[in-house]
């Protein structure tokens, strides 16, 4: 059925518009330029804040907005955007990870995956070769499903239906002489994940660590300079290059729907822009839900919406420290990432106590942001950033669940660094993100969310639509490149 809109006297109705993207993520901005490059009149109504610069969360003391490390940024948007001539840098293209395992042992390895079997020959003789080609081999699957990690369609790979099914502890196991390797493993493949290492379909998030793809490295980590608000303001730049229309609002009401195609938005006075194609990087409720309305959704795909909130959550903590980290092993160097790798028990009581709204020492991913930039502190002292997980969603406002995470914070830095002489003098969390499901789970909902809505013109890159944690901007070139097609194919949906 064709829409009735009630337009409010006076609102303004404008027109001459290709495409309209809604949301402030670097997926929403990757996918305006993306197809504004192309030559079509793109308007981004960017929702909420605008990320800050820095925000000092204790005098002389600053955070900065999003995730400090990529993993797997899509070089594919990098080149096509030429991000690099907008701005985007890294501080540190292959950071060595220092592992910390929870029997106080430690291990470094290096910035190359390629060149892991060497530092655990240091740990362990007996496993170097055994880890230096179980990695590799693994590296290999991972490059063979990067694609579909990315996006694409799934590879035909006669394996694949058991790789995805297998729990981590199941593949990985025994594998080693020294089980702290596998507490490694465990540790890099549990950041951000919703189930326990020892459920099924809990293997492909190792998997997807090791497909990623940052500054031309497999498996390697870089450090943005800027962190999040870094890449975001080399996206903006970008789309602003390329014709994008930044308009920064809250009142987008709708999405107007003629029969069952897209064709605009509207704002809570009355107007509208009138456009044939819609990208949405809100969430997968709030674009279909809110902005349509179940009465015009397809009953099946209006009840894959409906999946449960995941309870567990990865929060990401901000510590003042009032002078040099003091444990020599640590302070060797802080321009590395820290890894807290705990043994498979304790891993276990952690996600015990998340499951019952408890806070307790699970894994922990550490980075020094000082350390790369001289700013965020004040001469002689430190800011680290942490990432717990797992822990249970709240409220940061909640004073018991926040005092139960800044605890988890306190210990989890001393147990990393035990000889640490530096006192936190303050600290600041982030709002928890919710854990994400186990990816053959997340895999098979992003294919149906972004394919079976039945709206035609109406393309999705939220949350939903980005497998693993962090951000790799796929997902926007995803949703432009559909986005493009169905414009230039005269409005059918690819």
């Amino acid at each position: 059925m064709s829409e009735t809109m009630n337009v409010s006297k006076g609102a303004r109705i404008e027109g001459g518009i290709d495409a309209v993207v809604i949301g402030a993520t670097a997926d929403a901005f990757a996918a305006a330029a993306m197809i504004a490059r192309s030559g079509l009149h793109v308007v981004l109504i960017e929702t909420g804040d605008r990320p800050r610069e820095k925000r000092e969360f204790s005098p002389g003391y600053f955070a900065v907005d999003g995730d400090p490390l990529a993993y797997a940024l899509d070089q594919q948007v990098i080149d096509a955007l030429d991000l690099y001539r907008h701005g985007l840098s890294f501080i540190a293209r292959r950071l060595e990870t220092f592992v910390r395992f929870g029997d106080g042992a430690a291990m470094t390895l290096p910035g190359d995956p390629a060149l892991a079997g060497e530092a655990v020959a240091a740990f362990s003789e007996a496993d170097a070769t055994r880890f230096a080609d179980f990695l590799e081999e693994e590296r290999k699957t991972a490059r063979a499903l990067s694609g579909w990690f990315s996006g694409g369609a799934a590879p035909l790979i006669p394996a694949l239906r058991e790789i995805g099914a297998a729990s981590f502890d199941g593949a990985v196991i025994g594998r080693f002489a020294d089980q702290r390797l596998e507490d490694y493993l465990r540790a890099e493949a549990s950041i951000g994940a919703a189930h326990r290492s020892s459920e099924a379909f809990t293997y492909l998030a190792l998997l997807r660590r090791l497909a990623g793809e940052t500054a031309g490295l497999q498996g390697g980590v870089a450090a943005i300079d800027g962190g999040g608000r870094g890449l975001a303001s080399a996206l903006r730049r970008a789309a602003q290059a390329a014709g994008v229309s930044i308009r920064q609002t809250d009142r987008v009401r709708t999405v107007i729907v003629e029969w069952d195609r897209v064709a605009g938005v509207s704002f809570d006075d009355g107007g509208q822009i009138r456009a044939p194609v819609i990208v949405s990087a809100l969430s997968a409720r709030e674009t279909f839900i809110d902005f349509v309305g179940k009465a015009r959704l397809d009953i099946e795909f209006a009840r894959l919406l409906d999946f449960p909130a995941p309870t567990i959550a990865t929060v990401r903590a901000h510590l003042a420290l009032n002078g040099p980290i003091g444990d020599a092993l640590v302070g060797a160097r802080l321009d590395r990432r820290f890894l807290l790798a705990p043994s498979a028990a304790t891993l276990e009581s952690a996600w015990r106590a998340a499951a019952s709204g408890k806070a307790s020492n699970g894994v922990v991913e550490l980075v020094f942001p000082s350390a790369l930039d001289r700013t965020l502190a004040p001469e002689g002292c430190l800011t680290a950033a942490m990432l717990l997980h797992p822990v249970a969603f709240g409220d940061p406002a909640d004073e018991v669940w926040r005092e139960g995470i800044e605890n988890v914070a306190r210990e989890a830095i001393r147990r990393v660094a035990p000889e640490m002489s530096a006192e936190i003098v303050a600290i600041d969390l982030d709002a928890p993100e919710r854990a994400a499901p186990p990816m053959f789970e997340a895999l098979e909902r992003r294919r149906r969310i972004t394919d079976a809505s039945g709206l035609e013109g109406y393309f999705f890159c939220g949350p939903e639509a980005s497998i693993g944690g962090g951000v790799s901007l796929s997902a926007g070139r995803r949703a432009g490149e559909r986005a493009l097609r169905y414009f230039k194919e005269g409005g059918t949906n690819p």
